[in-house]
């Protein structure tokens, strides 16, 4: 059900929506619709219904001031903090890029939002390497990781080596759905993988081969702000919408 207002989110704003916020909200479900309309109720945010949606416009630059993003271009984990995903691998290649900007001068910044077991870690090996450039954002809820999601112009979509068929990738989806360029590291065959290679919206390495993600990186932030990065992430943001929404995936079954 979270896909389907991201989905819907994106492809509504896309549609020429005034662009008063960063992120349309589409509600289909109405306890979630009741919750939202309670929240912002004593606010002046833009509000109307399409086609007998309710839409709801939430600004995500107050996430971005909460946690330090604003005016930094930011490459976002959002998930589990775990075992599966080689972190504590891909934070040494993080390291390398202390410092960092992009061609139009923004700070480059990493962004870990979740918990889980190896999260301490990191935070431990982040202090003692003094990056500042890595930023560690609590868990959100599902009512606010349509902010966060957003926030993101680049996220991670990572397994550790050997884990294929063991554990899927699925934040891909909501990666797609609030369409954003994939930075990638999966084992060759993955179904994400193939997705990724097949749509064109974001760039695969294999886990383990930190030399290749870290050019993969460097590329991201060196094509920042271009038209190639927002044509990924609308590729993916299109292929989702067109072929694994609800709706298509039920009918697929008929």
């Amino acid at each position: 059900m979270l896909l389907t207002w991201l989905q819907l989110g994106r492809y509504y704003k896309a549609e020429g929506m005034k662009d008063e916020f960063d992120v349309t909200v589409i509600c289909t479900v109405t306890t979630y619709t009741r919750k939202l309309d309670e929240k912002y109720k004593e606010k002046k945010f833009y509000k109307e219904e399409i086609n007998g949606v309710k839409v709801i416009r939430v600004p995500v630059p107050e996430f971005k001031k909460k946690y330090g993003l604003e005016n930094k271009f930011i490459i976002m984990y959002s998930g589990n903090i775990g075992f599966y995903y080689d972190l504590e691998g891909l934070i040494k290649v993080i390291e390398k890029f202390k410092g960092a900007k992009t061609p139009d001068g923004r700070d480059v910044i990493f962004a870990f939002v979740g918990a889980g077991s190896v999260l301490n870690r990191l935070v431990m090996y982040v202090k003692e390497h003094g990056m500042d450039n890595t930023v560690f954002i609590p868990y959100q809820d599902k009512d606010k990781l349509i902010y966060s999601l957003n926030a993101a112009d680049v996220h991670w979509c990572v397994n550790a080596k050997g884990i294929k068929g063991v554990s899927c990738p699925n934040k891909f989806y909501g990666i797609a759905g609030v369409g954003k360029p994939v930075l990638a590291v999966l084992e060759n065959g993955v179904e994400v993988e193939m997705l990724i290679n097949e749509i064109g919206c974001g760039i695969v390495s294999e886990p383990g081969n930190y030399k290749a993600i870290a050019d993969d990186v460097r590329w991201f932030i060196d094509n920042a702000g271009s038209n190639e990065l927002a044509g990924m992430g609308k590729q993916g943001h299109e292929y989702l919408v067109d072929y694994l929404t609800k709706n298509v995936s039920v009918g697929r079954l008929r």
